[in-house]
């Protein structure tokens, strides 16, 4: 990526189950969601903070807030069942976050998680005090197989959810696989989280195209309810990558509230797509961060940063964000293709 010309691909978008089986297995917004790696530490995990984001991508606080009280509860549940989870519907913790985001820059949406589970049990969090917005409110444990997949291009019959391997997950044979872990001890793998009552919900969108020709000009639209200030991030395939906004041009990247922006702006130098390889396609990744406080922007702005930065910053601000409620900000990646010229 060269950023004087700079672009590429989308990011974690929330699976969609199949139309005949959405009742089935549900979506995003159903009330199970997995664990990108399994934790041990089933019980510390309730009460935690949970950012949600419309996007996909959540992470969970590696801590619980200060001030926060938990009593567990907990009810034996045994069963097995194997489930088919696109990278969108997988949850990180803050300090996993990196990993969630060189997966989806790697290789976009084709990639899925395969779980094989024995439940045991679930447990159950009774909180006082300041928790947060959205906690983690359950958790499932049990002991399992989870492993990592490349889809084959083409093989989706339709985006899916949280099914069961095979025709219930609406999607062909994967190929490819990435990653596989078991685990033999019960862990925490999934978890349902709960939303505080009328908390004011803060709605962020990007459009831009999701292929692009090398050389060709890039347009980012952003759109929201209320007025935010933005942090944009584009990555490589490698992960490599560096902060376009804020810059020196546009230090105050600010998108209305219930109106649109539209970057570069026309008294900056327009940003292009650009291949390292003339002739070899690429991806790459583009992570919003979008603040409804103005203090907000002005503390986790980035200071100057060298090219190939921008994923530590991310994984850095992600931990940060753990202590600014849910509502004062969201995140939105979205991945793109570079093309060459001919096509090719």
């Amino acid at each position: 990526m060269s950023l004087g010309a700079c672009t590429k691909q989308g990011f974690l978008a929330a699976p969609k189950a199949d139309s005949d089986v959405a009742e089935k297995i549900g979506g995003f917004s159903s009330d199970t969601h997995f664990l990108l790696e399994p934790t041990g530490d089933a019980e510390n995990l309730l009460g935690r903070q949970v950012r949600v984001t419309s996007a996909g991508a959540w992470t969970i606080a590696d801590e619980r807030a200060p001030g926060c009280e938990v009593r567990v509860k907990e009810s034996s549940s045994s069963y097995k069942k194997k489930y088919r989870v696109g990278l969108g519907d997988l949850t990180a913790f803050a300090g996993g976050y990196k990993d969630m985001l060189k997966l989806e820059a790697r290789y976009g949406r084709s990639v899925e998680a395969e779980y094989e589970i024995q439940n045991v049990k679930t447990l159950t969090a009774d909180t006082e005090g300041p928790c947060g917005e959205v906690i983690v409110k359950s958790v499932r444990v049990g002991s399992g197989f989870r492993k990592l997949v490349r889809a084959a291009e083409g093989a989706a019959k339709g985006r899916v959810g949280k099914g069961g391997i095979g025709v219930e997950g609406g999607r062909e044979a994967a190929t490819e696989a990435l990653d596989s872990m078991e685990w033999g001890d019960p862990q925490a793998y999934a978890f349902s989280y709960d939303r505080a009552a009328q908390q004011k919900q803060f709605d962020f969108w990007v459009k831009m195209p999701e292929k692009l020709t090398d050389g060709e000009p890039i347009h980012f639209e952003f759109s929201a309810n209320e007025t935010a200030y933005l942090i944009a991030i584009v990555l490589e395939e490698t992960g490599m990558g560096a902060v376009v906004y804020p810059s020196d041009a546009v230090p105050l990247a600010t998108v209305k509230g219930k109106s649109n922006l539209v970057l570069p702006s026309p008294d900056e130098k327009g940003l292009k797509a650009q291949l390292r390889d003339p002739k070899t396609a690429a991806r790459e990744t583009l992570v919003v961060y979008a603040f409804t406080h103005r203090e907000d922007f002005d503390r986790f702005k980035p200071a100057a940063m060298d090219a190939g930065e921008g994923l530590a910053y991310a994984e850095k601000l992600e931990k940060a964000l753990s202590q600014v409620p849910i509502s004062r900000w969201s995140r939105v990646t979205k991945s793109y293709e570079i093309v060459p010229k001919d096509g090719e």
